[in-house]
């Protein structure tokens, strides 16, 4: 989630941003119904998202970082849900991905996206693991503007200095990213939620 871990908040992990991951959660679950099977949550951090899934479906999720203290702290927060039988952590690069292809039924990832260095190698990755018919939600924001606005002004009150904002990403280069890595299934989205990218390894599948 963040390119310097041991800048990291507590807060960011328990307050702030808890609202952020149950709502981007449901919202992944309600575009592509997918309840079961094998899921990777790319540039894990802390493992809230990967949680938050976990809480409402009956994935078998895997929390990947580059970071073993993010692993360390996703191991904890696991730990403390009772769900380490159904998320593992695992250390890996986006970019050369630890898993055999065609591997996952749902790819996900919230904030990691701005800190890819090769954004056209990391979609390609996720593209080669996902299972014909699985599903990449890939990103970065709130989920709202009631949560944005929520989230922000948490740390203004709590007076935090280790929140900072993302880089940028523009649209168009995250478009030339997606056709480069060879998907052309896809839907963007940049308004309140965030800037995501969504995509089916299927043919004739409409999102």
């Amino acid at each position: 989630m963040f390119n310097d871990p041991q800048s990291i908040d507590s807060m960011l992990i328990d307050g702030a941003h808890a609202p952020t991951y149950p709502l981007i959660a449901n919202q992944i679950t309600e575009k592509f119904k997918i309840k079961k099977g094998t899921a990777i949550d790319v540039g894990a951090g802390p493992a809230s998202l990967s949680v938050a899934m976990a809480r409402i479906t009956q994935l078998e999720i895997y929390a990947m970082d580059l970071s073993p203290e993010m692993l360390e702290i996703a191991q904890t927060s696991i730990k403390k849900e009772g769900l380490e039988n159904r998320v593992k952590t695992r250390m890996g690069d986006v970019h050369q991905m630890p898993f055999q292809d065609e591997f996952a039924d749902l790819v996900f990832s919230r904030g990691s996206m701005f800190f890819w260095k090769d954004l056209t190698t990391a979609f390609r990755e996720i593209y080669r693991v996902l299972k014909p018919g699985g599903a990449g939600y890939i990103g970065g924001g709130f989920g709202s503007s009631a949560v944005r606005k929520k989230v922000k002004n948490q740390f203004k009150r709590k007076g935090s200095r280790s929140y900072k904002s993302p880089p940028k990403i523009h649209v168009d280069t995250l478009e030339i990213a997606v056709l480069e890595a060879g998907i052309d299934n896809y839907l963007l989205i940049n308004d309140e939620s965030g800037l995501w990218v969504l995509f089916k390894k299927q043919q004739n599948y409409t999102i």
